[in-house]
């Protein structure tokens, strides 16, 4: 019985990159400009800087006055919506943040605020919802799905970041039709096999709202042929192999930030292994177990049971959705630790899998490890080793960032691991603190190791880009290093890019694990049935030229490491910048 179910009700266009949310031929410009521009400009600051305190009765006085004198500015009208809203006037609020969608507005950094397009309709949505008027309020959050709103879940209350249902839309949540938006309406009378077909229905339907361009790497009939393979298999497949081959689905859209990640449902949750395994230049290791394990941290793995680990590998690029094959080195290893997933690629069967490895020695043994539910807190990174704790590259890998000042080469060392602000630092006070130590301190090279950096806040990257352009301007005979990698990516990826793009800097180490140009993003959705959880790239991010048509950030030093290095203490990147900078 087939059930491919309707959810989402928007037109299923298949390229959304040159989509836009508002016209800009209807929007007529005044031909008067403030009769006091200056005074003007004065006061918008002053109305921009009391909405970051919050001081919205100041706020609604002076945007009132500035709209007063011109009309064409959408960071005034947004501003003016905000303040409306946090004074309890949503009627007012609503028809300012119209206006300000109209017009457009990228204003960031303001409390409560919500400048992208989607964000803002949203936001109108709960100015209709808190007027009591659920028509409205469905009507601006339909426009806000159309138009990628990638927050889904929080909808339906099964949000990872937020907890519970807006609480602008608790009045109506139980109303046939809001179910419906959040992807909710999940008939409880079905059974097994019409539930996981109403999974299926909104995981198809959530990629074609989502992805900017989902037939970029497939075809719509390999796509449909893939959903009607599925469909037709469910009633002989387990919930986990159900789950394994949505992640095939996914992986067909050929993004890195495709993903479904199987640990957080209530239903096909995956198991794994005790081993975090890494792909050296020298093969498959293991480079972390648990405590059970620990005598196996540092042996080669030749083979899961009879599949040799590099074909092991190779099998992972069914599910593993990625921008280039640097992915597969950087991902692949995480995914032969999942047990459905070495059963999903035929390598192995049932409840276990035995691993054939090679000690350091060369002796051949076989483990057959017990094994835990799936945990995630986001793909590892190489971790640090109990025999190095203070080896620069990994000692502190899990910090945002940190510095170390090298005297002995005159060379400031910027490790940036994650783009989010510290508990007690910004990211934006960090750069100010690497300027003054550029500006006073005896340095004549800057290294940026971006080796662990795979995303995260992309709005928090300006200032450590003007800090290297600050870099160029004082100290031009000087050298700027970018330490890259597999795990380079998506956020992190970008400020190589618009570093480069602006200042001469010499990468080392490996190709990236994303393109300069690319589909990113992450829209979240949280299937209806299983609550399995996973991202689907909504946006196009041109961080370079358009014609720029590499796969990768190509180093000009390129430098691999080994296990032999690693398990050593050895970094043989870090190493080639301090010989080059002592000459």
């Amino acid at each position: 019985m087939c059930l491919l179910i309707n959810f989402s009700g928007f037109a299923l266009a298949t390229n959304h990159s040159l989509e836009v949310t508002n016209q800009a031929l209807k929007v007529q410009p005044s031909r008067v400009g403030a009769s006091d521009p200056i005074a003007y400009f004065q006061s918008k600051t002053a109305a921009i800087e009391f909405a970051k305190q919050q001081n919205w009765a100041q706020v609604n006085k002076l945007t009132k006055m500035l709209i007063n004198e011109y009309q064409h500015d959408g960071d005034t009208w947004y501003v003016l919506g905000l303040s409306y809203f946090q004074l309890a006037d949503y009627q007012n609020a609503s028809n300012a943040l119209q206006r300000a969608l109209a017009i457009g507005t990228s204003l960031k950094g303001i409390p409560n605020g919500a400048s992208n397009p989607n964000d803002l309709m949203v936001k109108i949505a709960e100015a209709y919802a808190e007027l009591d008027n659920q028509q409205q309020a469905e009507y601006w959050l339909k426009k806000a799905l159309a138009a990628r709103w990638d927050d889904r879940p929080t909808l339906a209350g099964t949000s990872l970041f937020k907890s519970g249902i807006n609480p602008y839309f608790e009045r109506f949540a139980q109303s046939a039709s809001y179910k419906s938006l959040a992807g909710n309406n999940l008939d409880t009378e079905l059974n097994r096999d019409q539930k996981w077909r109403a999974d299926l229905a909104f995981l198809v339907s959530e990629i074609k709202r989502l992805h900017v361009a989902m037939y970029q790497n497939m075809s719509s009939q390999q796509f449909a042929e893939k959903v009607a393979e599925i469909d037709k298999s469910i009633p002989i497949l387990t919930d986990q192999q159900i789950v394994f081959q949505f992640m095939e689905l996914i992986a067909l859209l050929g993004n890195g930030h495709n993903l479904l990640i199987p640990a957080w449902g209530e239903t096909g949750n995956f198991q794994q292994l005790p081993f975090q395994f890494y792909q050296f230049s020298d093969g498959l290791y293991i480079s972390k177990a648990s405590s059970d394990y620990q005598q196996y941290v540092g042996y080669k793995v030749e083979a899961f049971a009879d599949t040799p680990a590099q074909q092991a590998l190779e099998l992972t690029k069914r599910i593993n959705a990625r921008d280039n094959e640097m992915q597969t080195l950087w991902l692949g290893p995480y995914y032969l630790s999942l047990l459905n997933v070495l059963n999903g690629l035929g390598i192995s069967k049932g409840s276990e899998v035995t691993l054939t490895l090679s000690s350091p020695q060369g002796a051949i043994t076989t483990v057959t490890p017990a094994l835990k539910s799936m945990q995630f807190a986001g793909f590892p990174k190489l971790p640090k080793l109990a025999e190095h704790p203070t080896l620069r590259y990994l000692a502190k890998n899990n910090t945002p960032f940190w510095s170390e000042q090298i005297k002995t080469n005159k060379l400031l060392y910027v490790q940036f691991n994650d783009v989010r602000n510290n508990k007690d630092l910004t990211l934006a006070e960090f750069a100010m603190q690497l300027q003054t130590q550029i500006k006073h301190d005896d340095i004549e090279h800057l290294v940026l190791d971006l080796r662990h950096n795979s995303g995260g806040n992309g709005s928090l990257t300006p200032p450590l880009v003007a800090t290297a352009a600050f870099f160029n301007v004082l100290k031009p005979q000087g050298k700027l290093f970018i330490l890259i990698g597999r795990n380079t990516f998506s956020a992190g990826h970008d400020v190589a890019v618009k570093i480069a793009n602006i200042v001469p800097a010499i990468f080392v180490g490996e190709p990236s694990g994303t393109r300069p140009n690319v589909a990113g993003e992450a829209g979240w959705f949280n299937l209806p049935y299983s609550k399995q959880t996973g991202l689907i790239s909504s946006q196009f991010h041109q961080q370079s030229r358009a014609e720029d048509h590499r796969i990768w950030l190509a180093p000009d030093m390129p430098i691999t490491l080994s296990a032999k290095d690693y398990f050593a203490g050895i970094d043989p990147v870090m190493d080639a910048v301090l010989t080059i900078t002592k000459q």
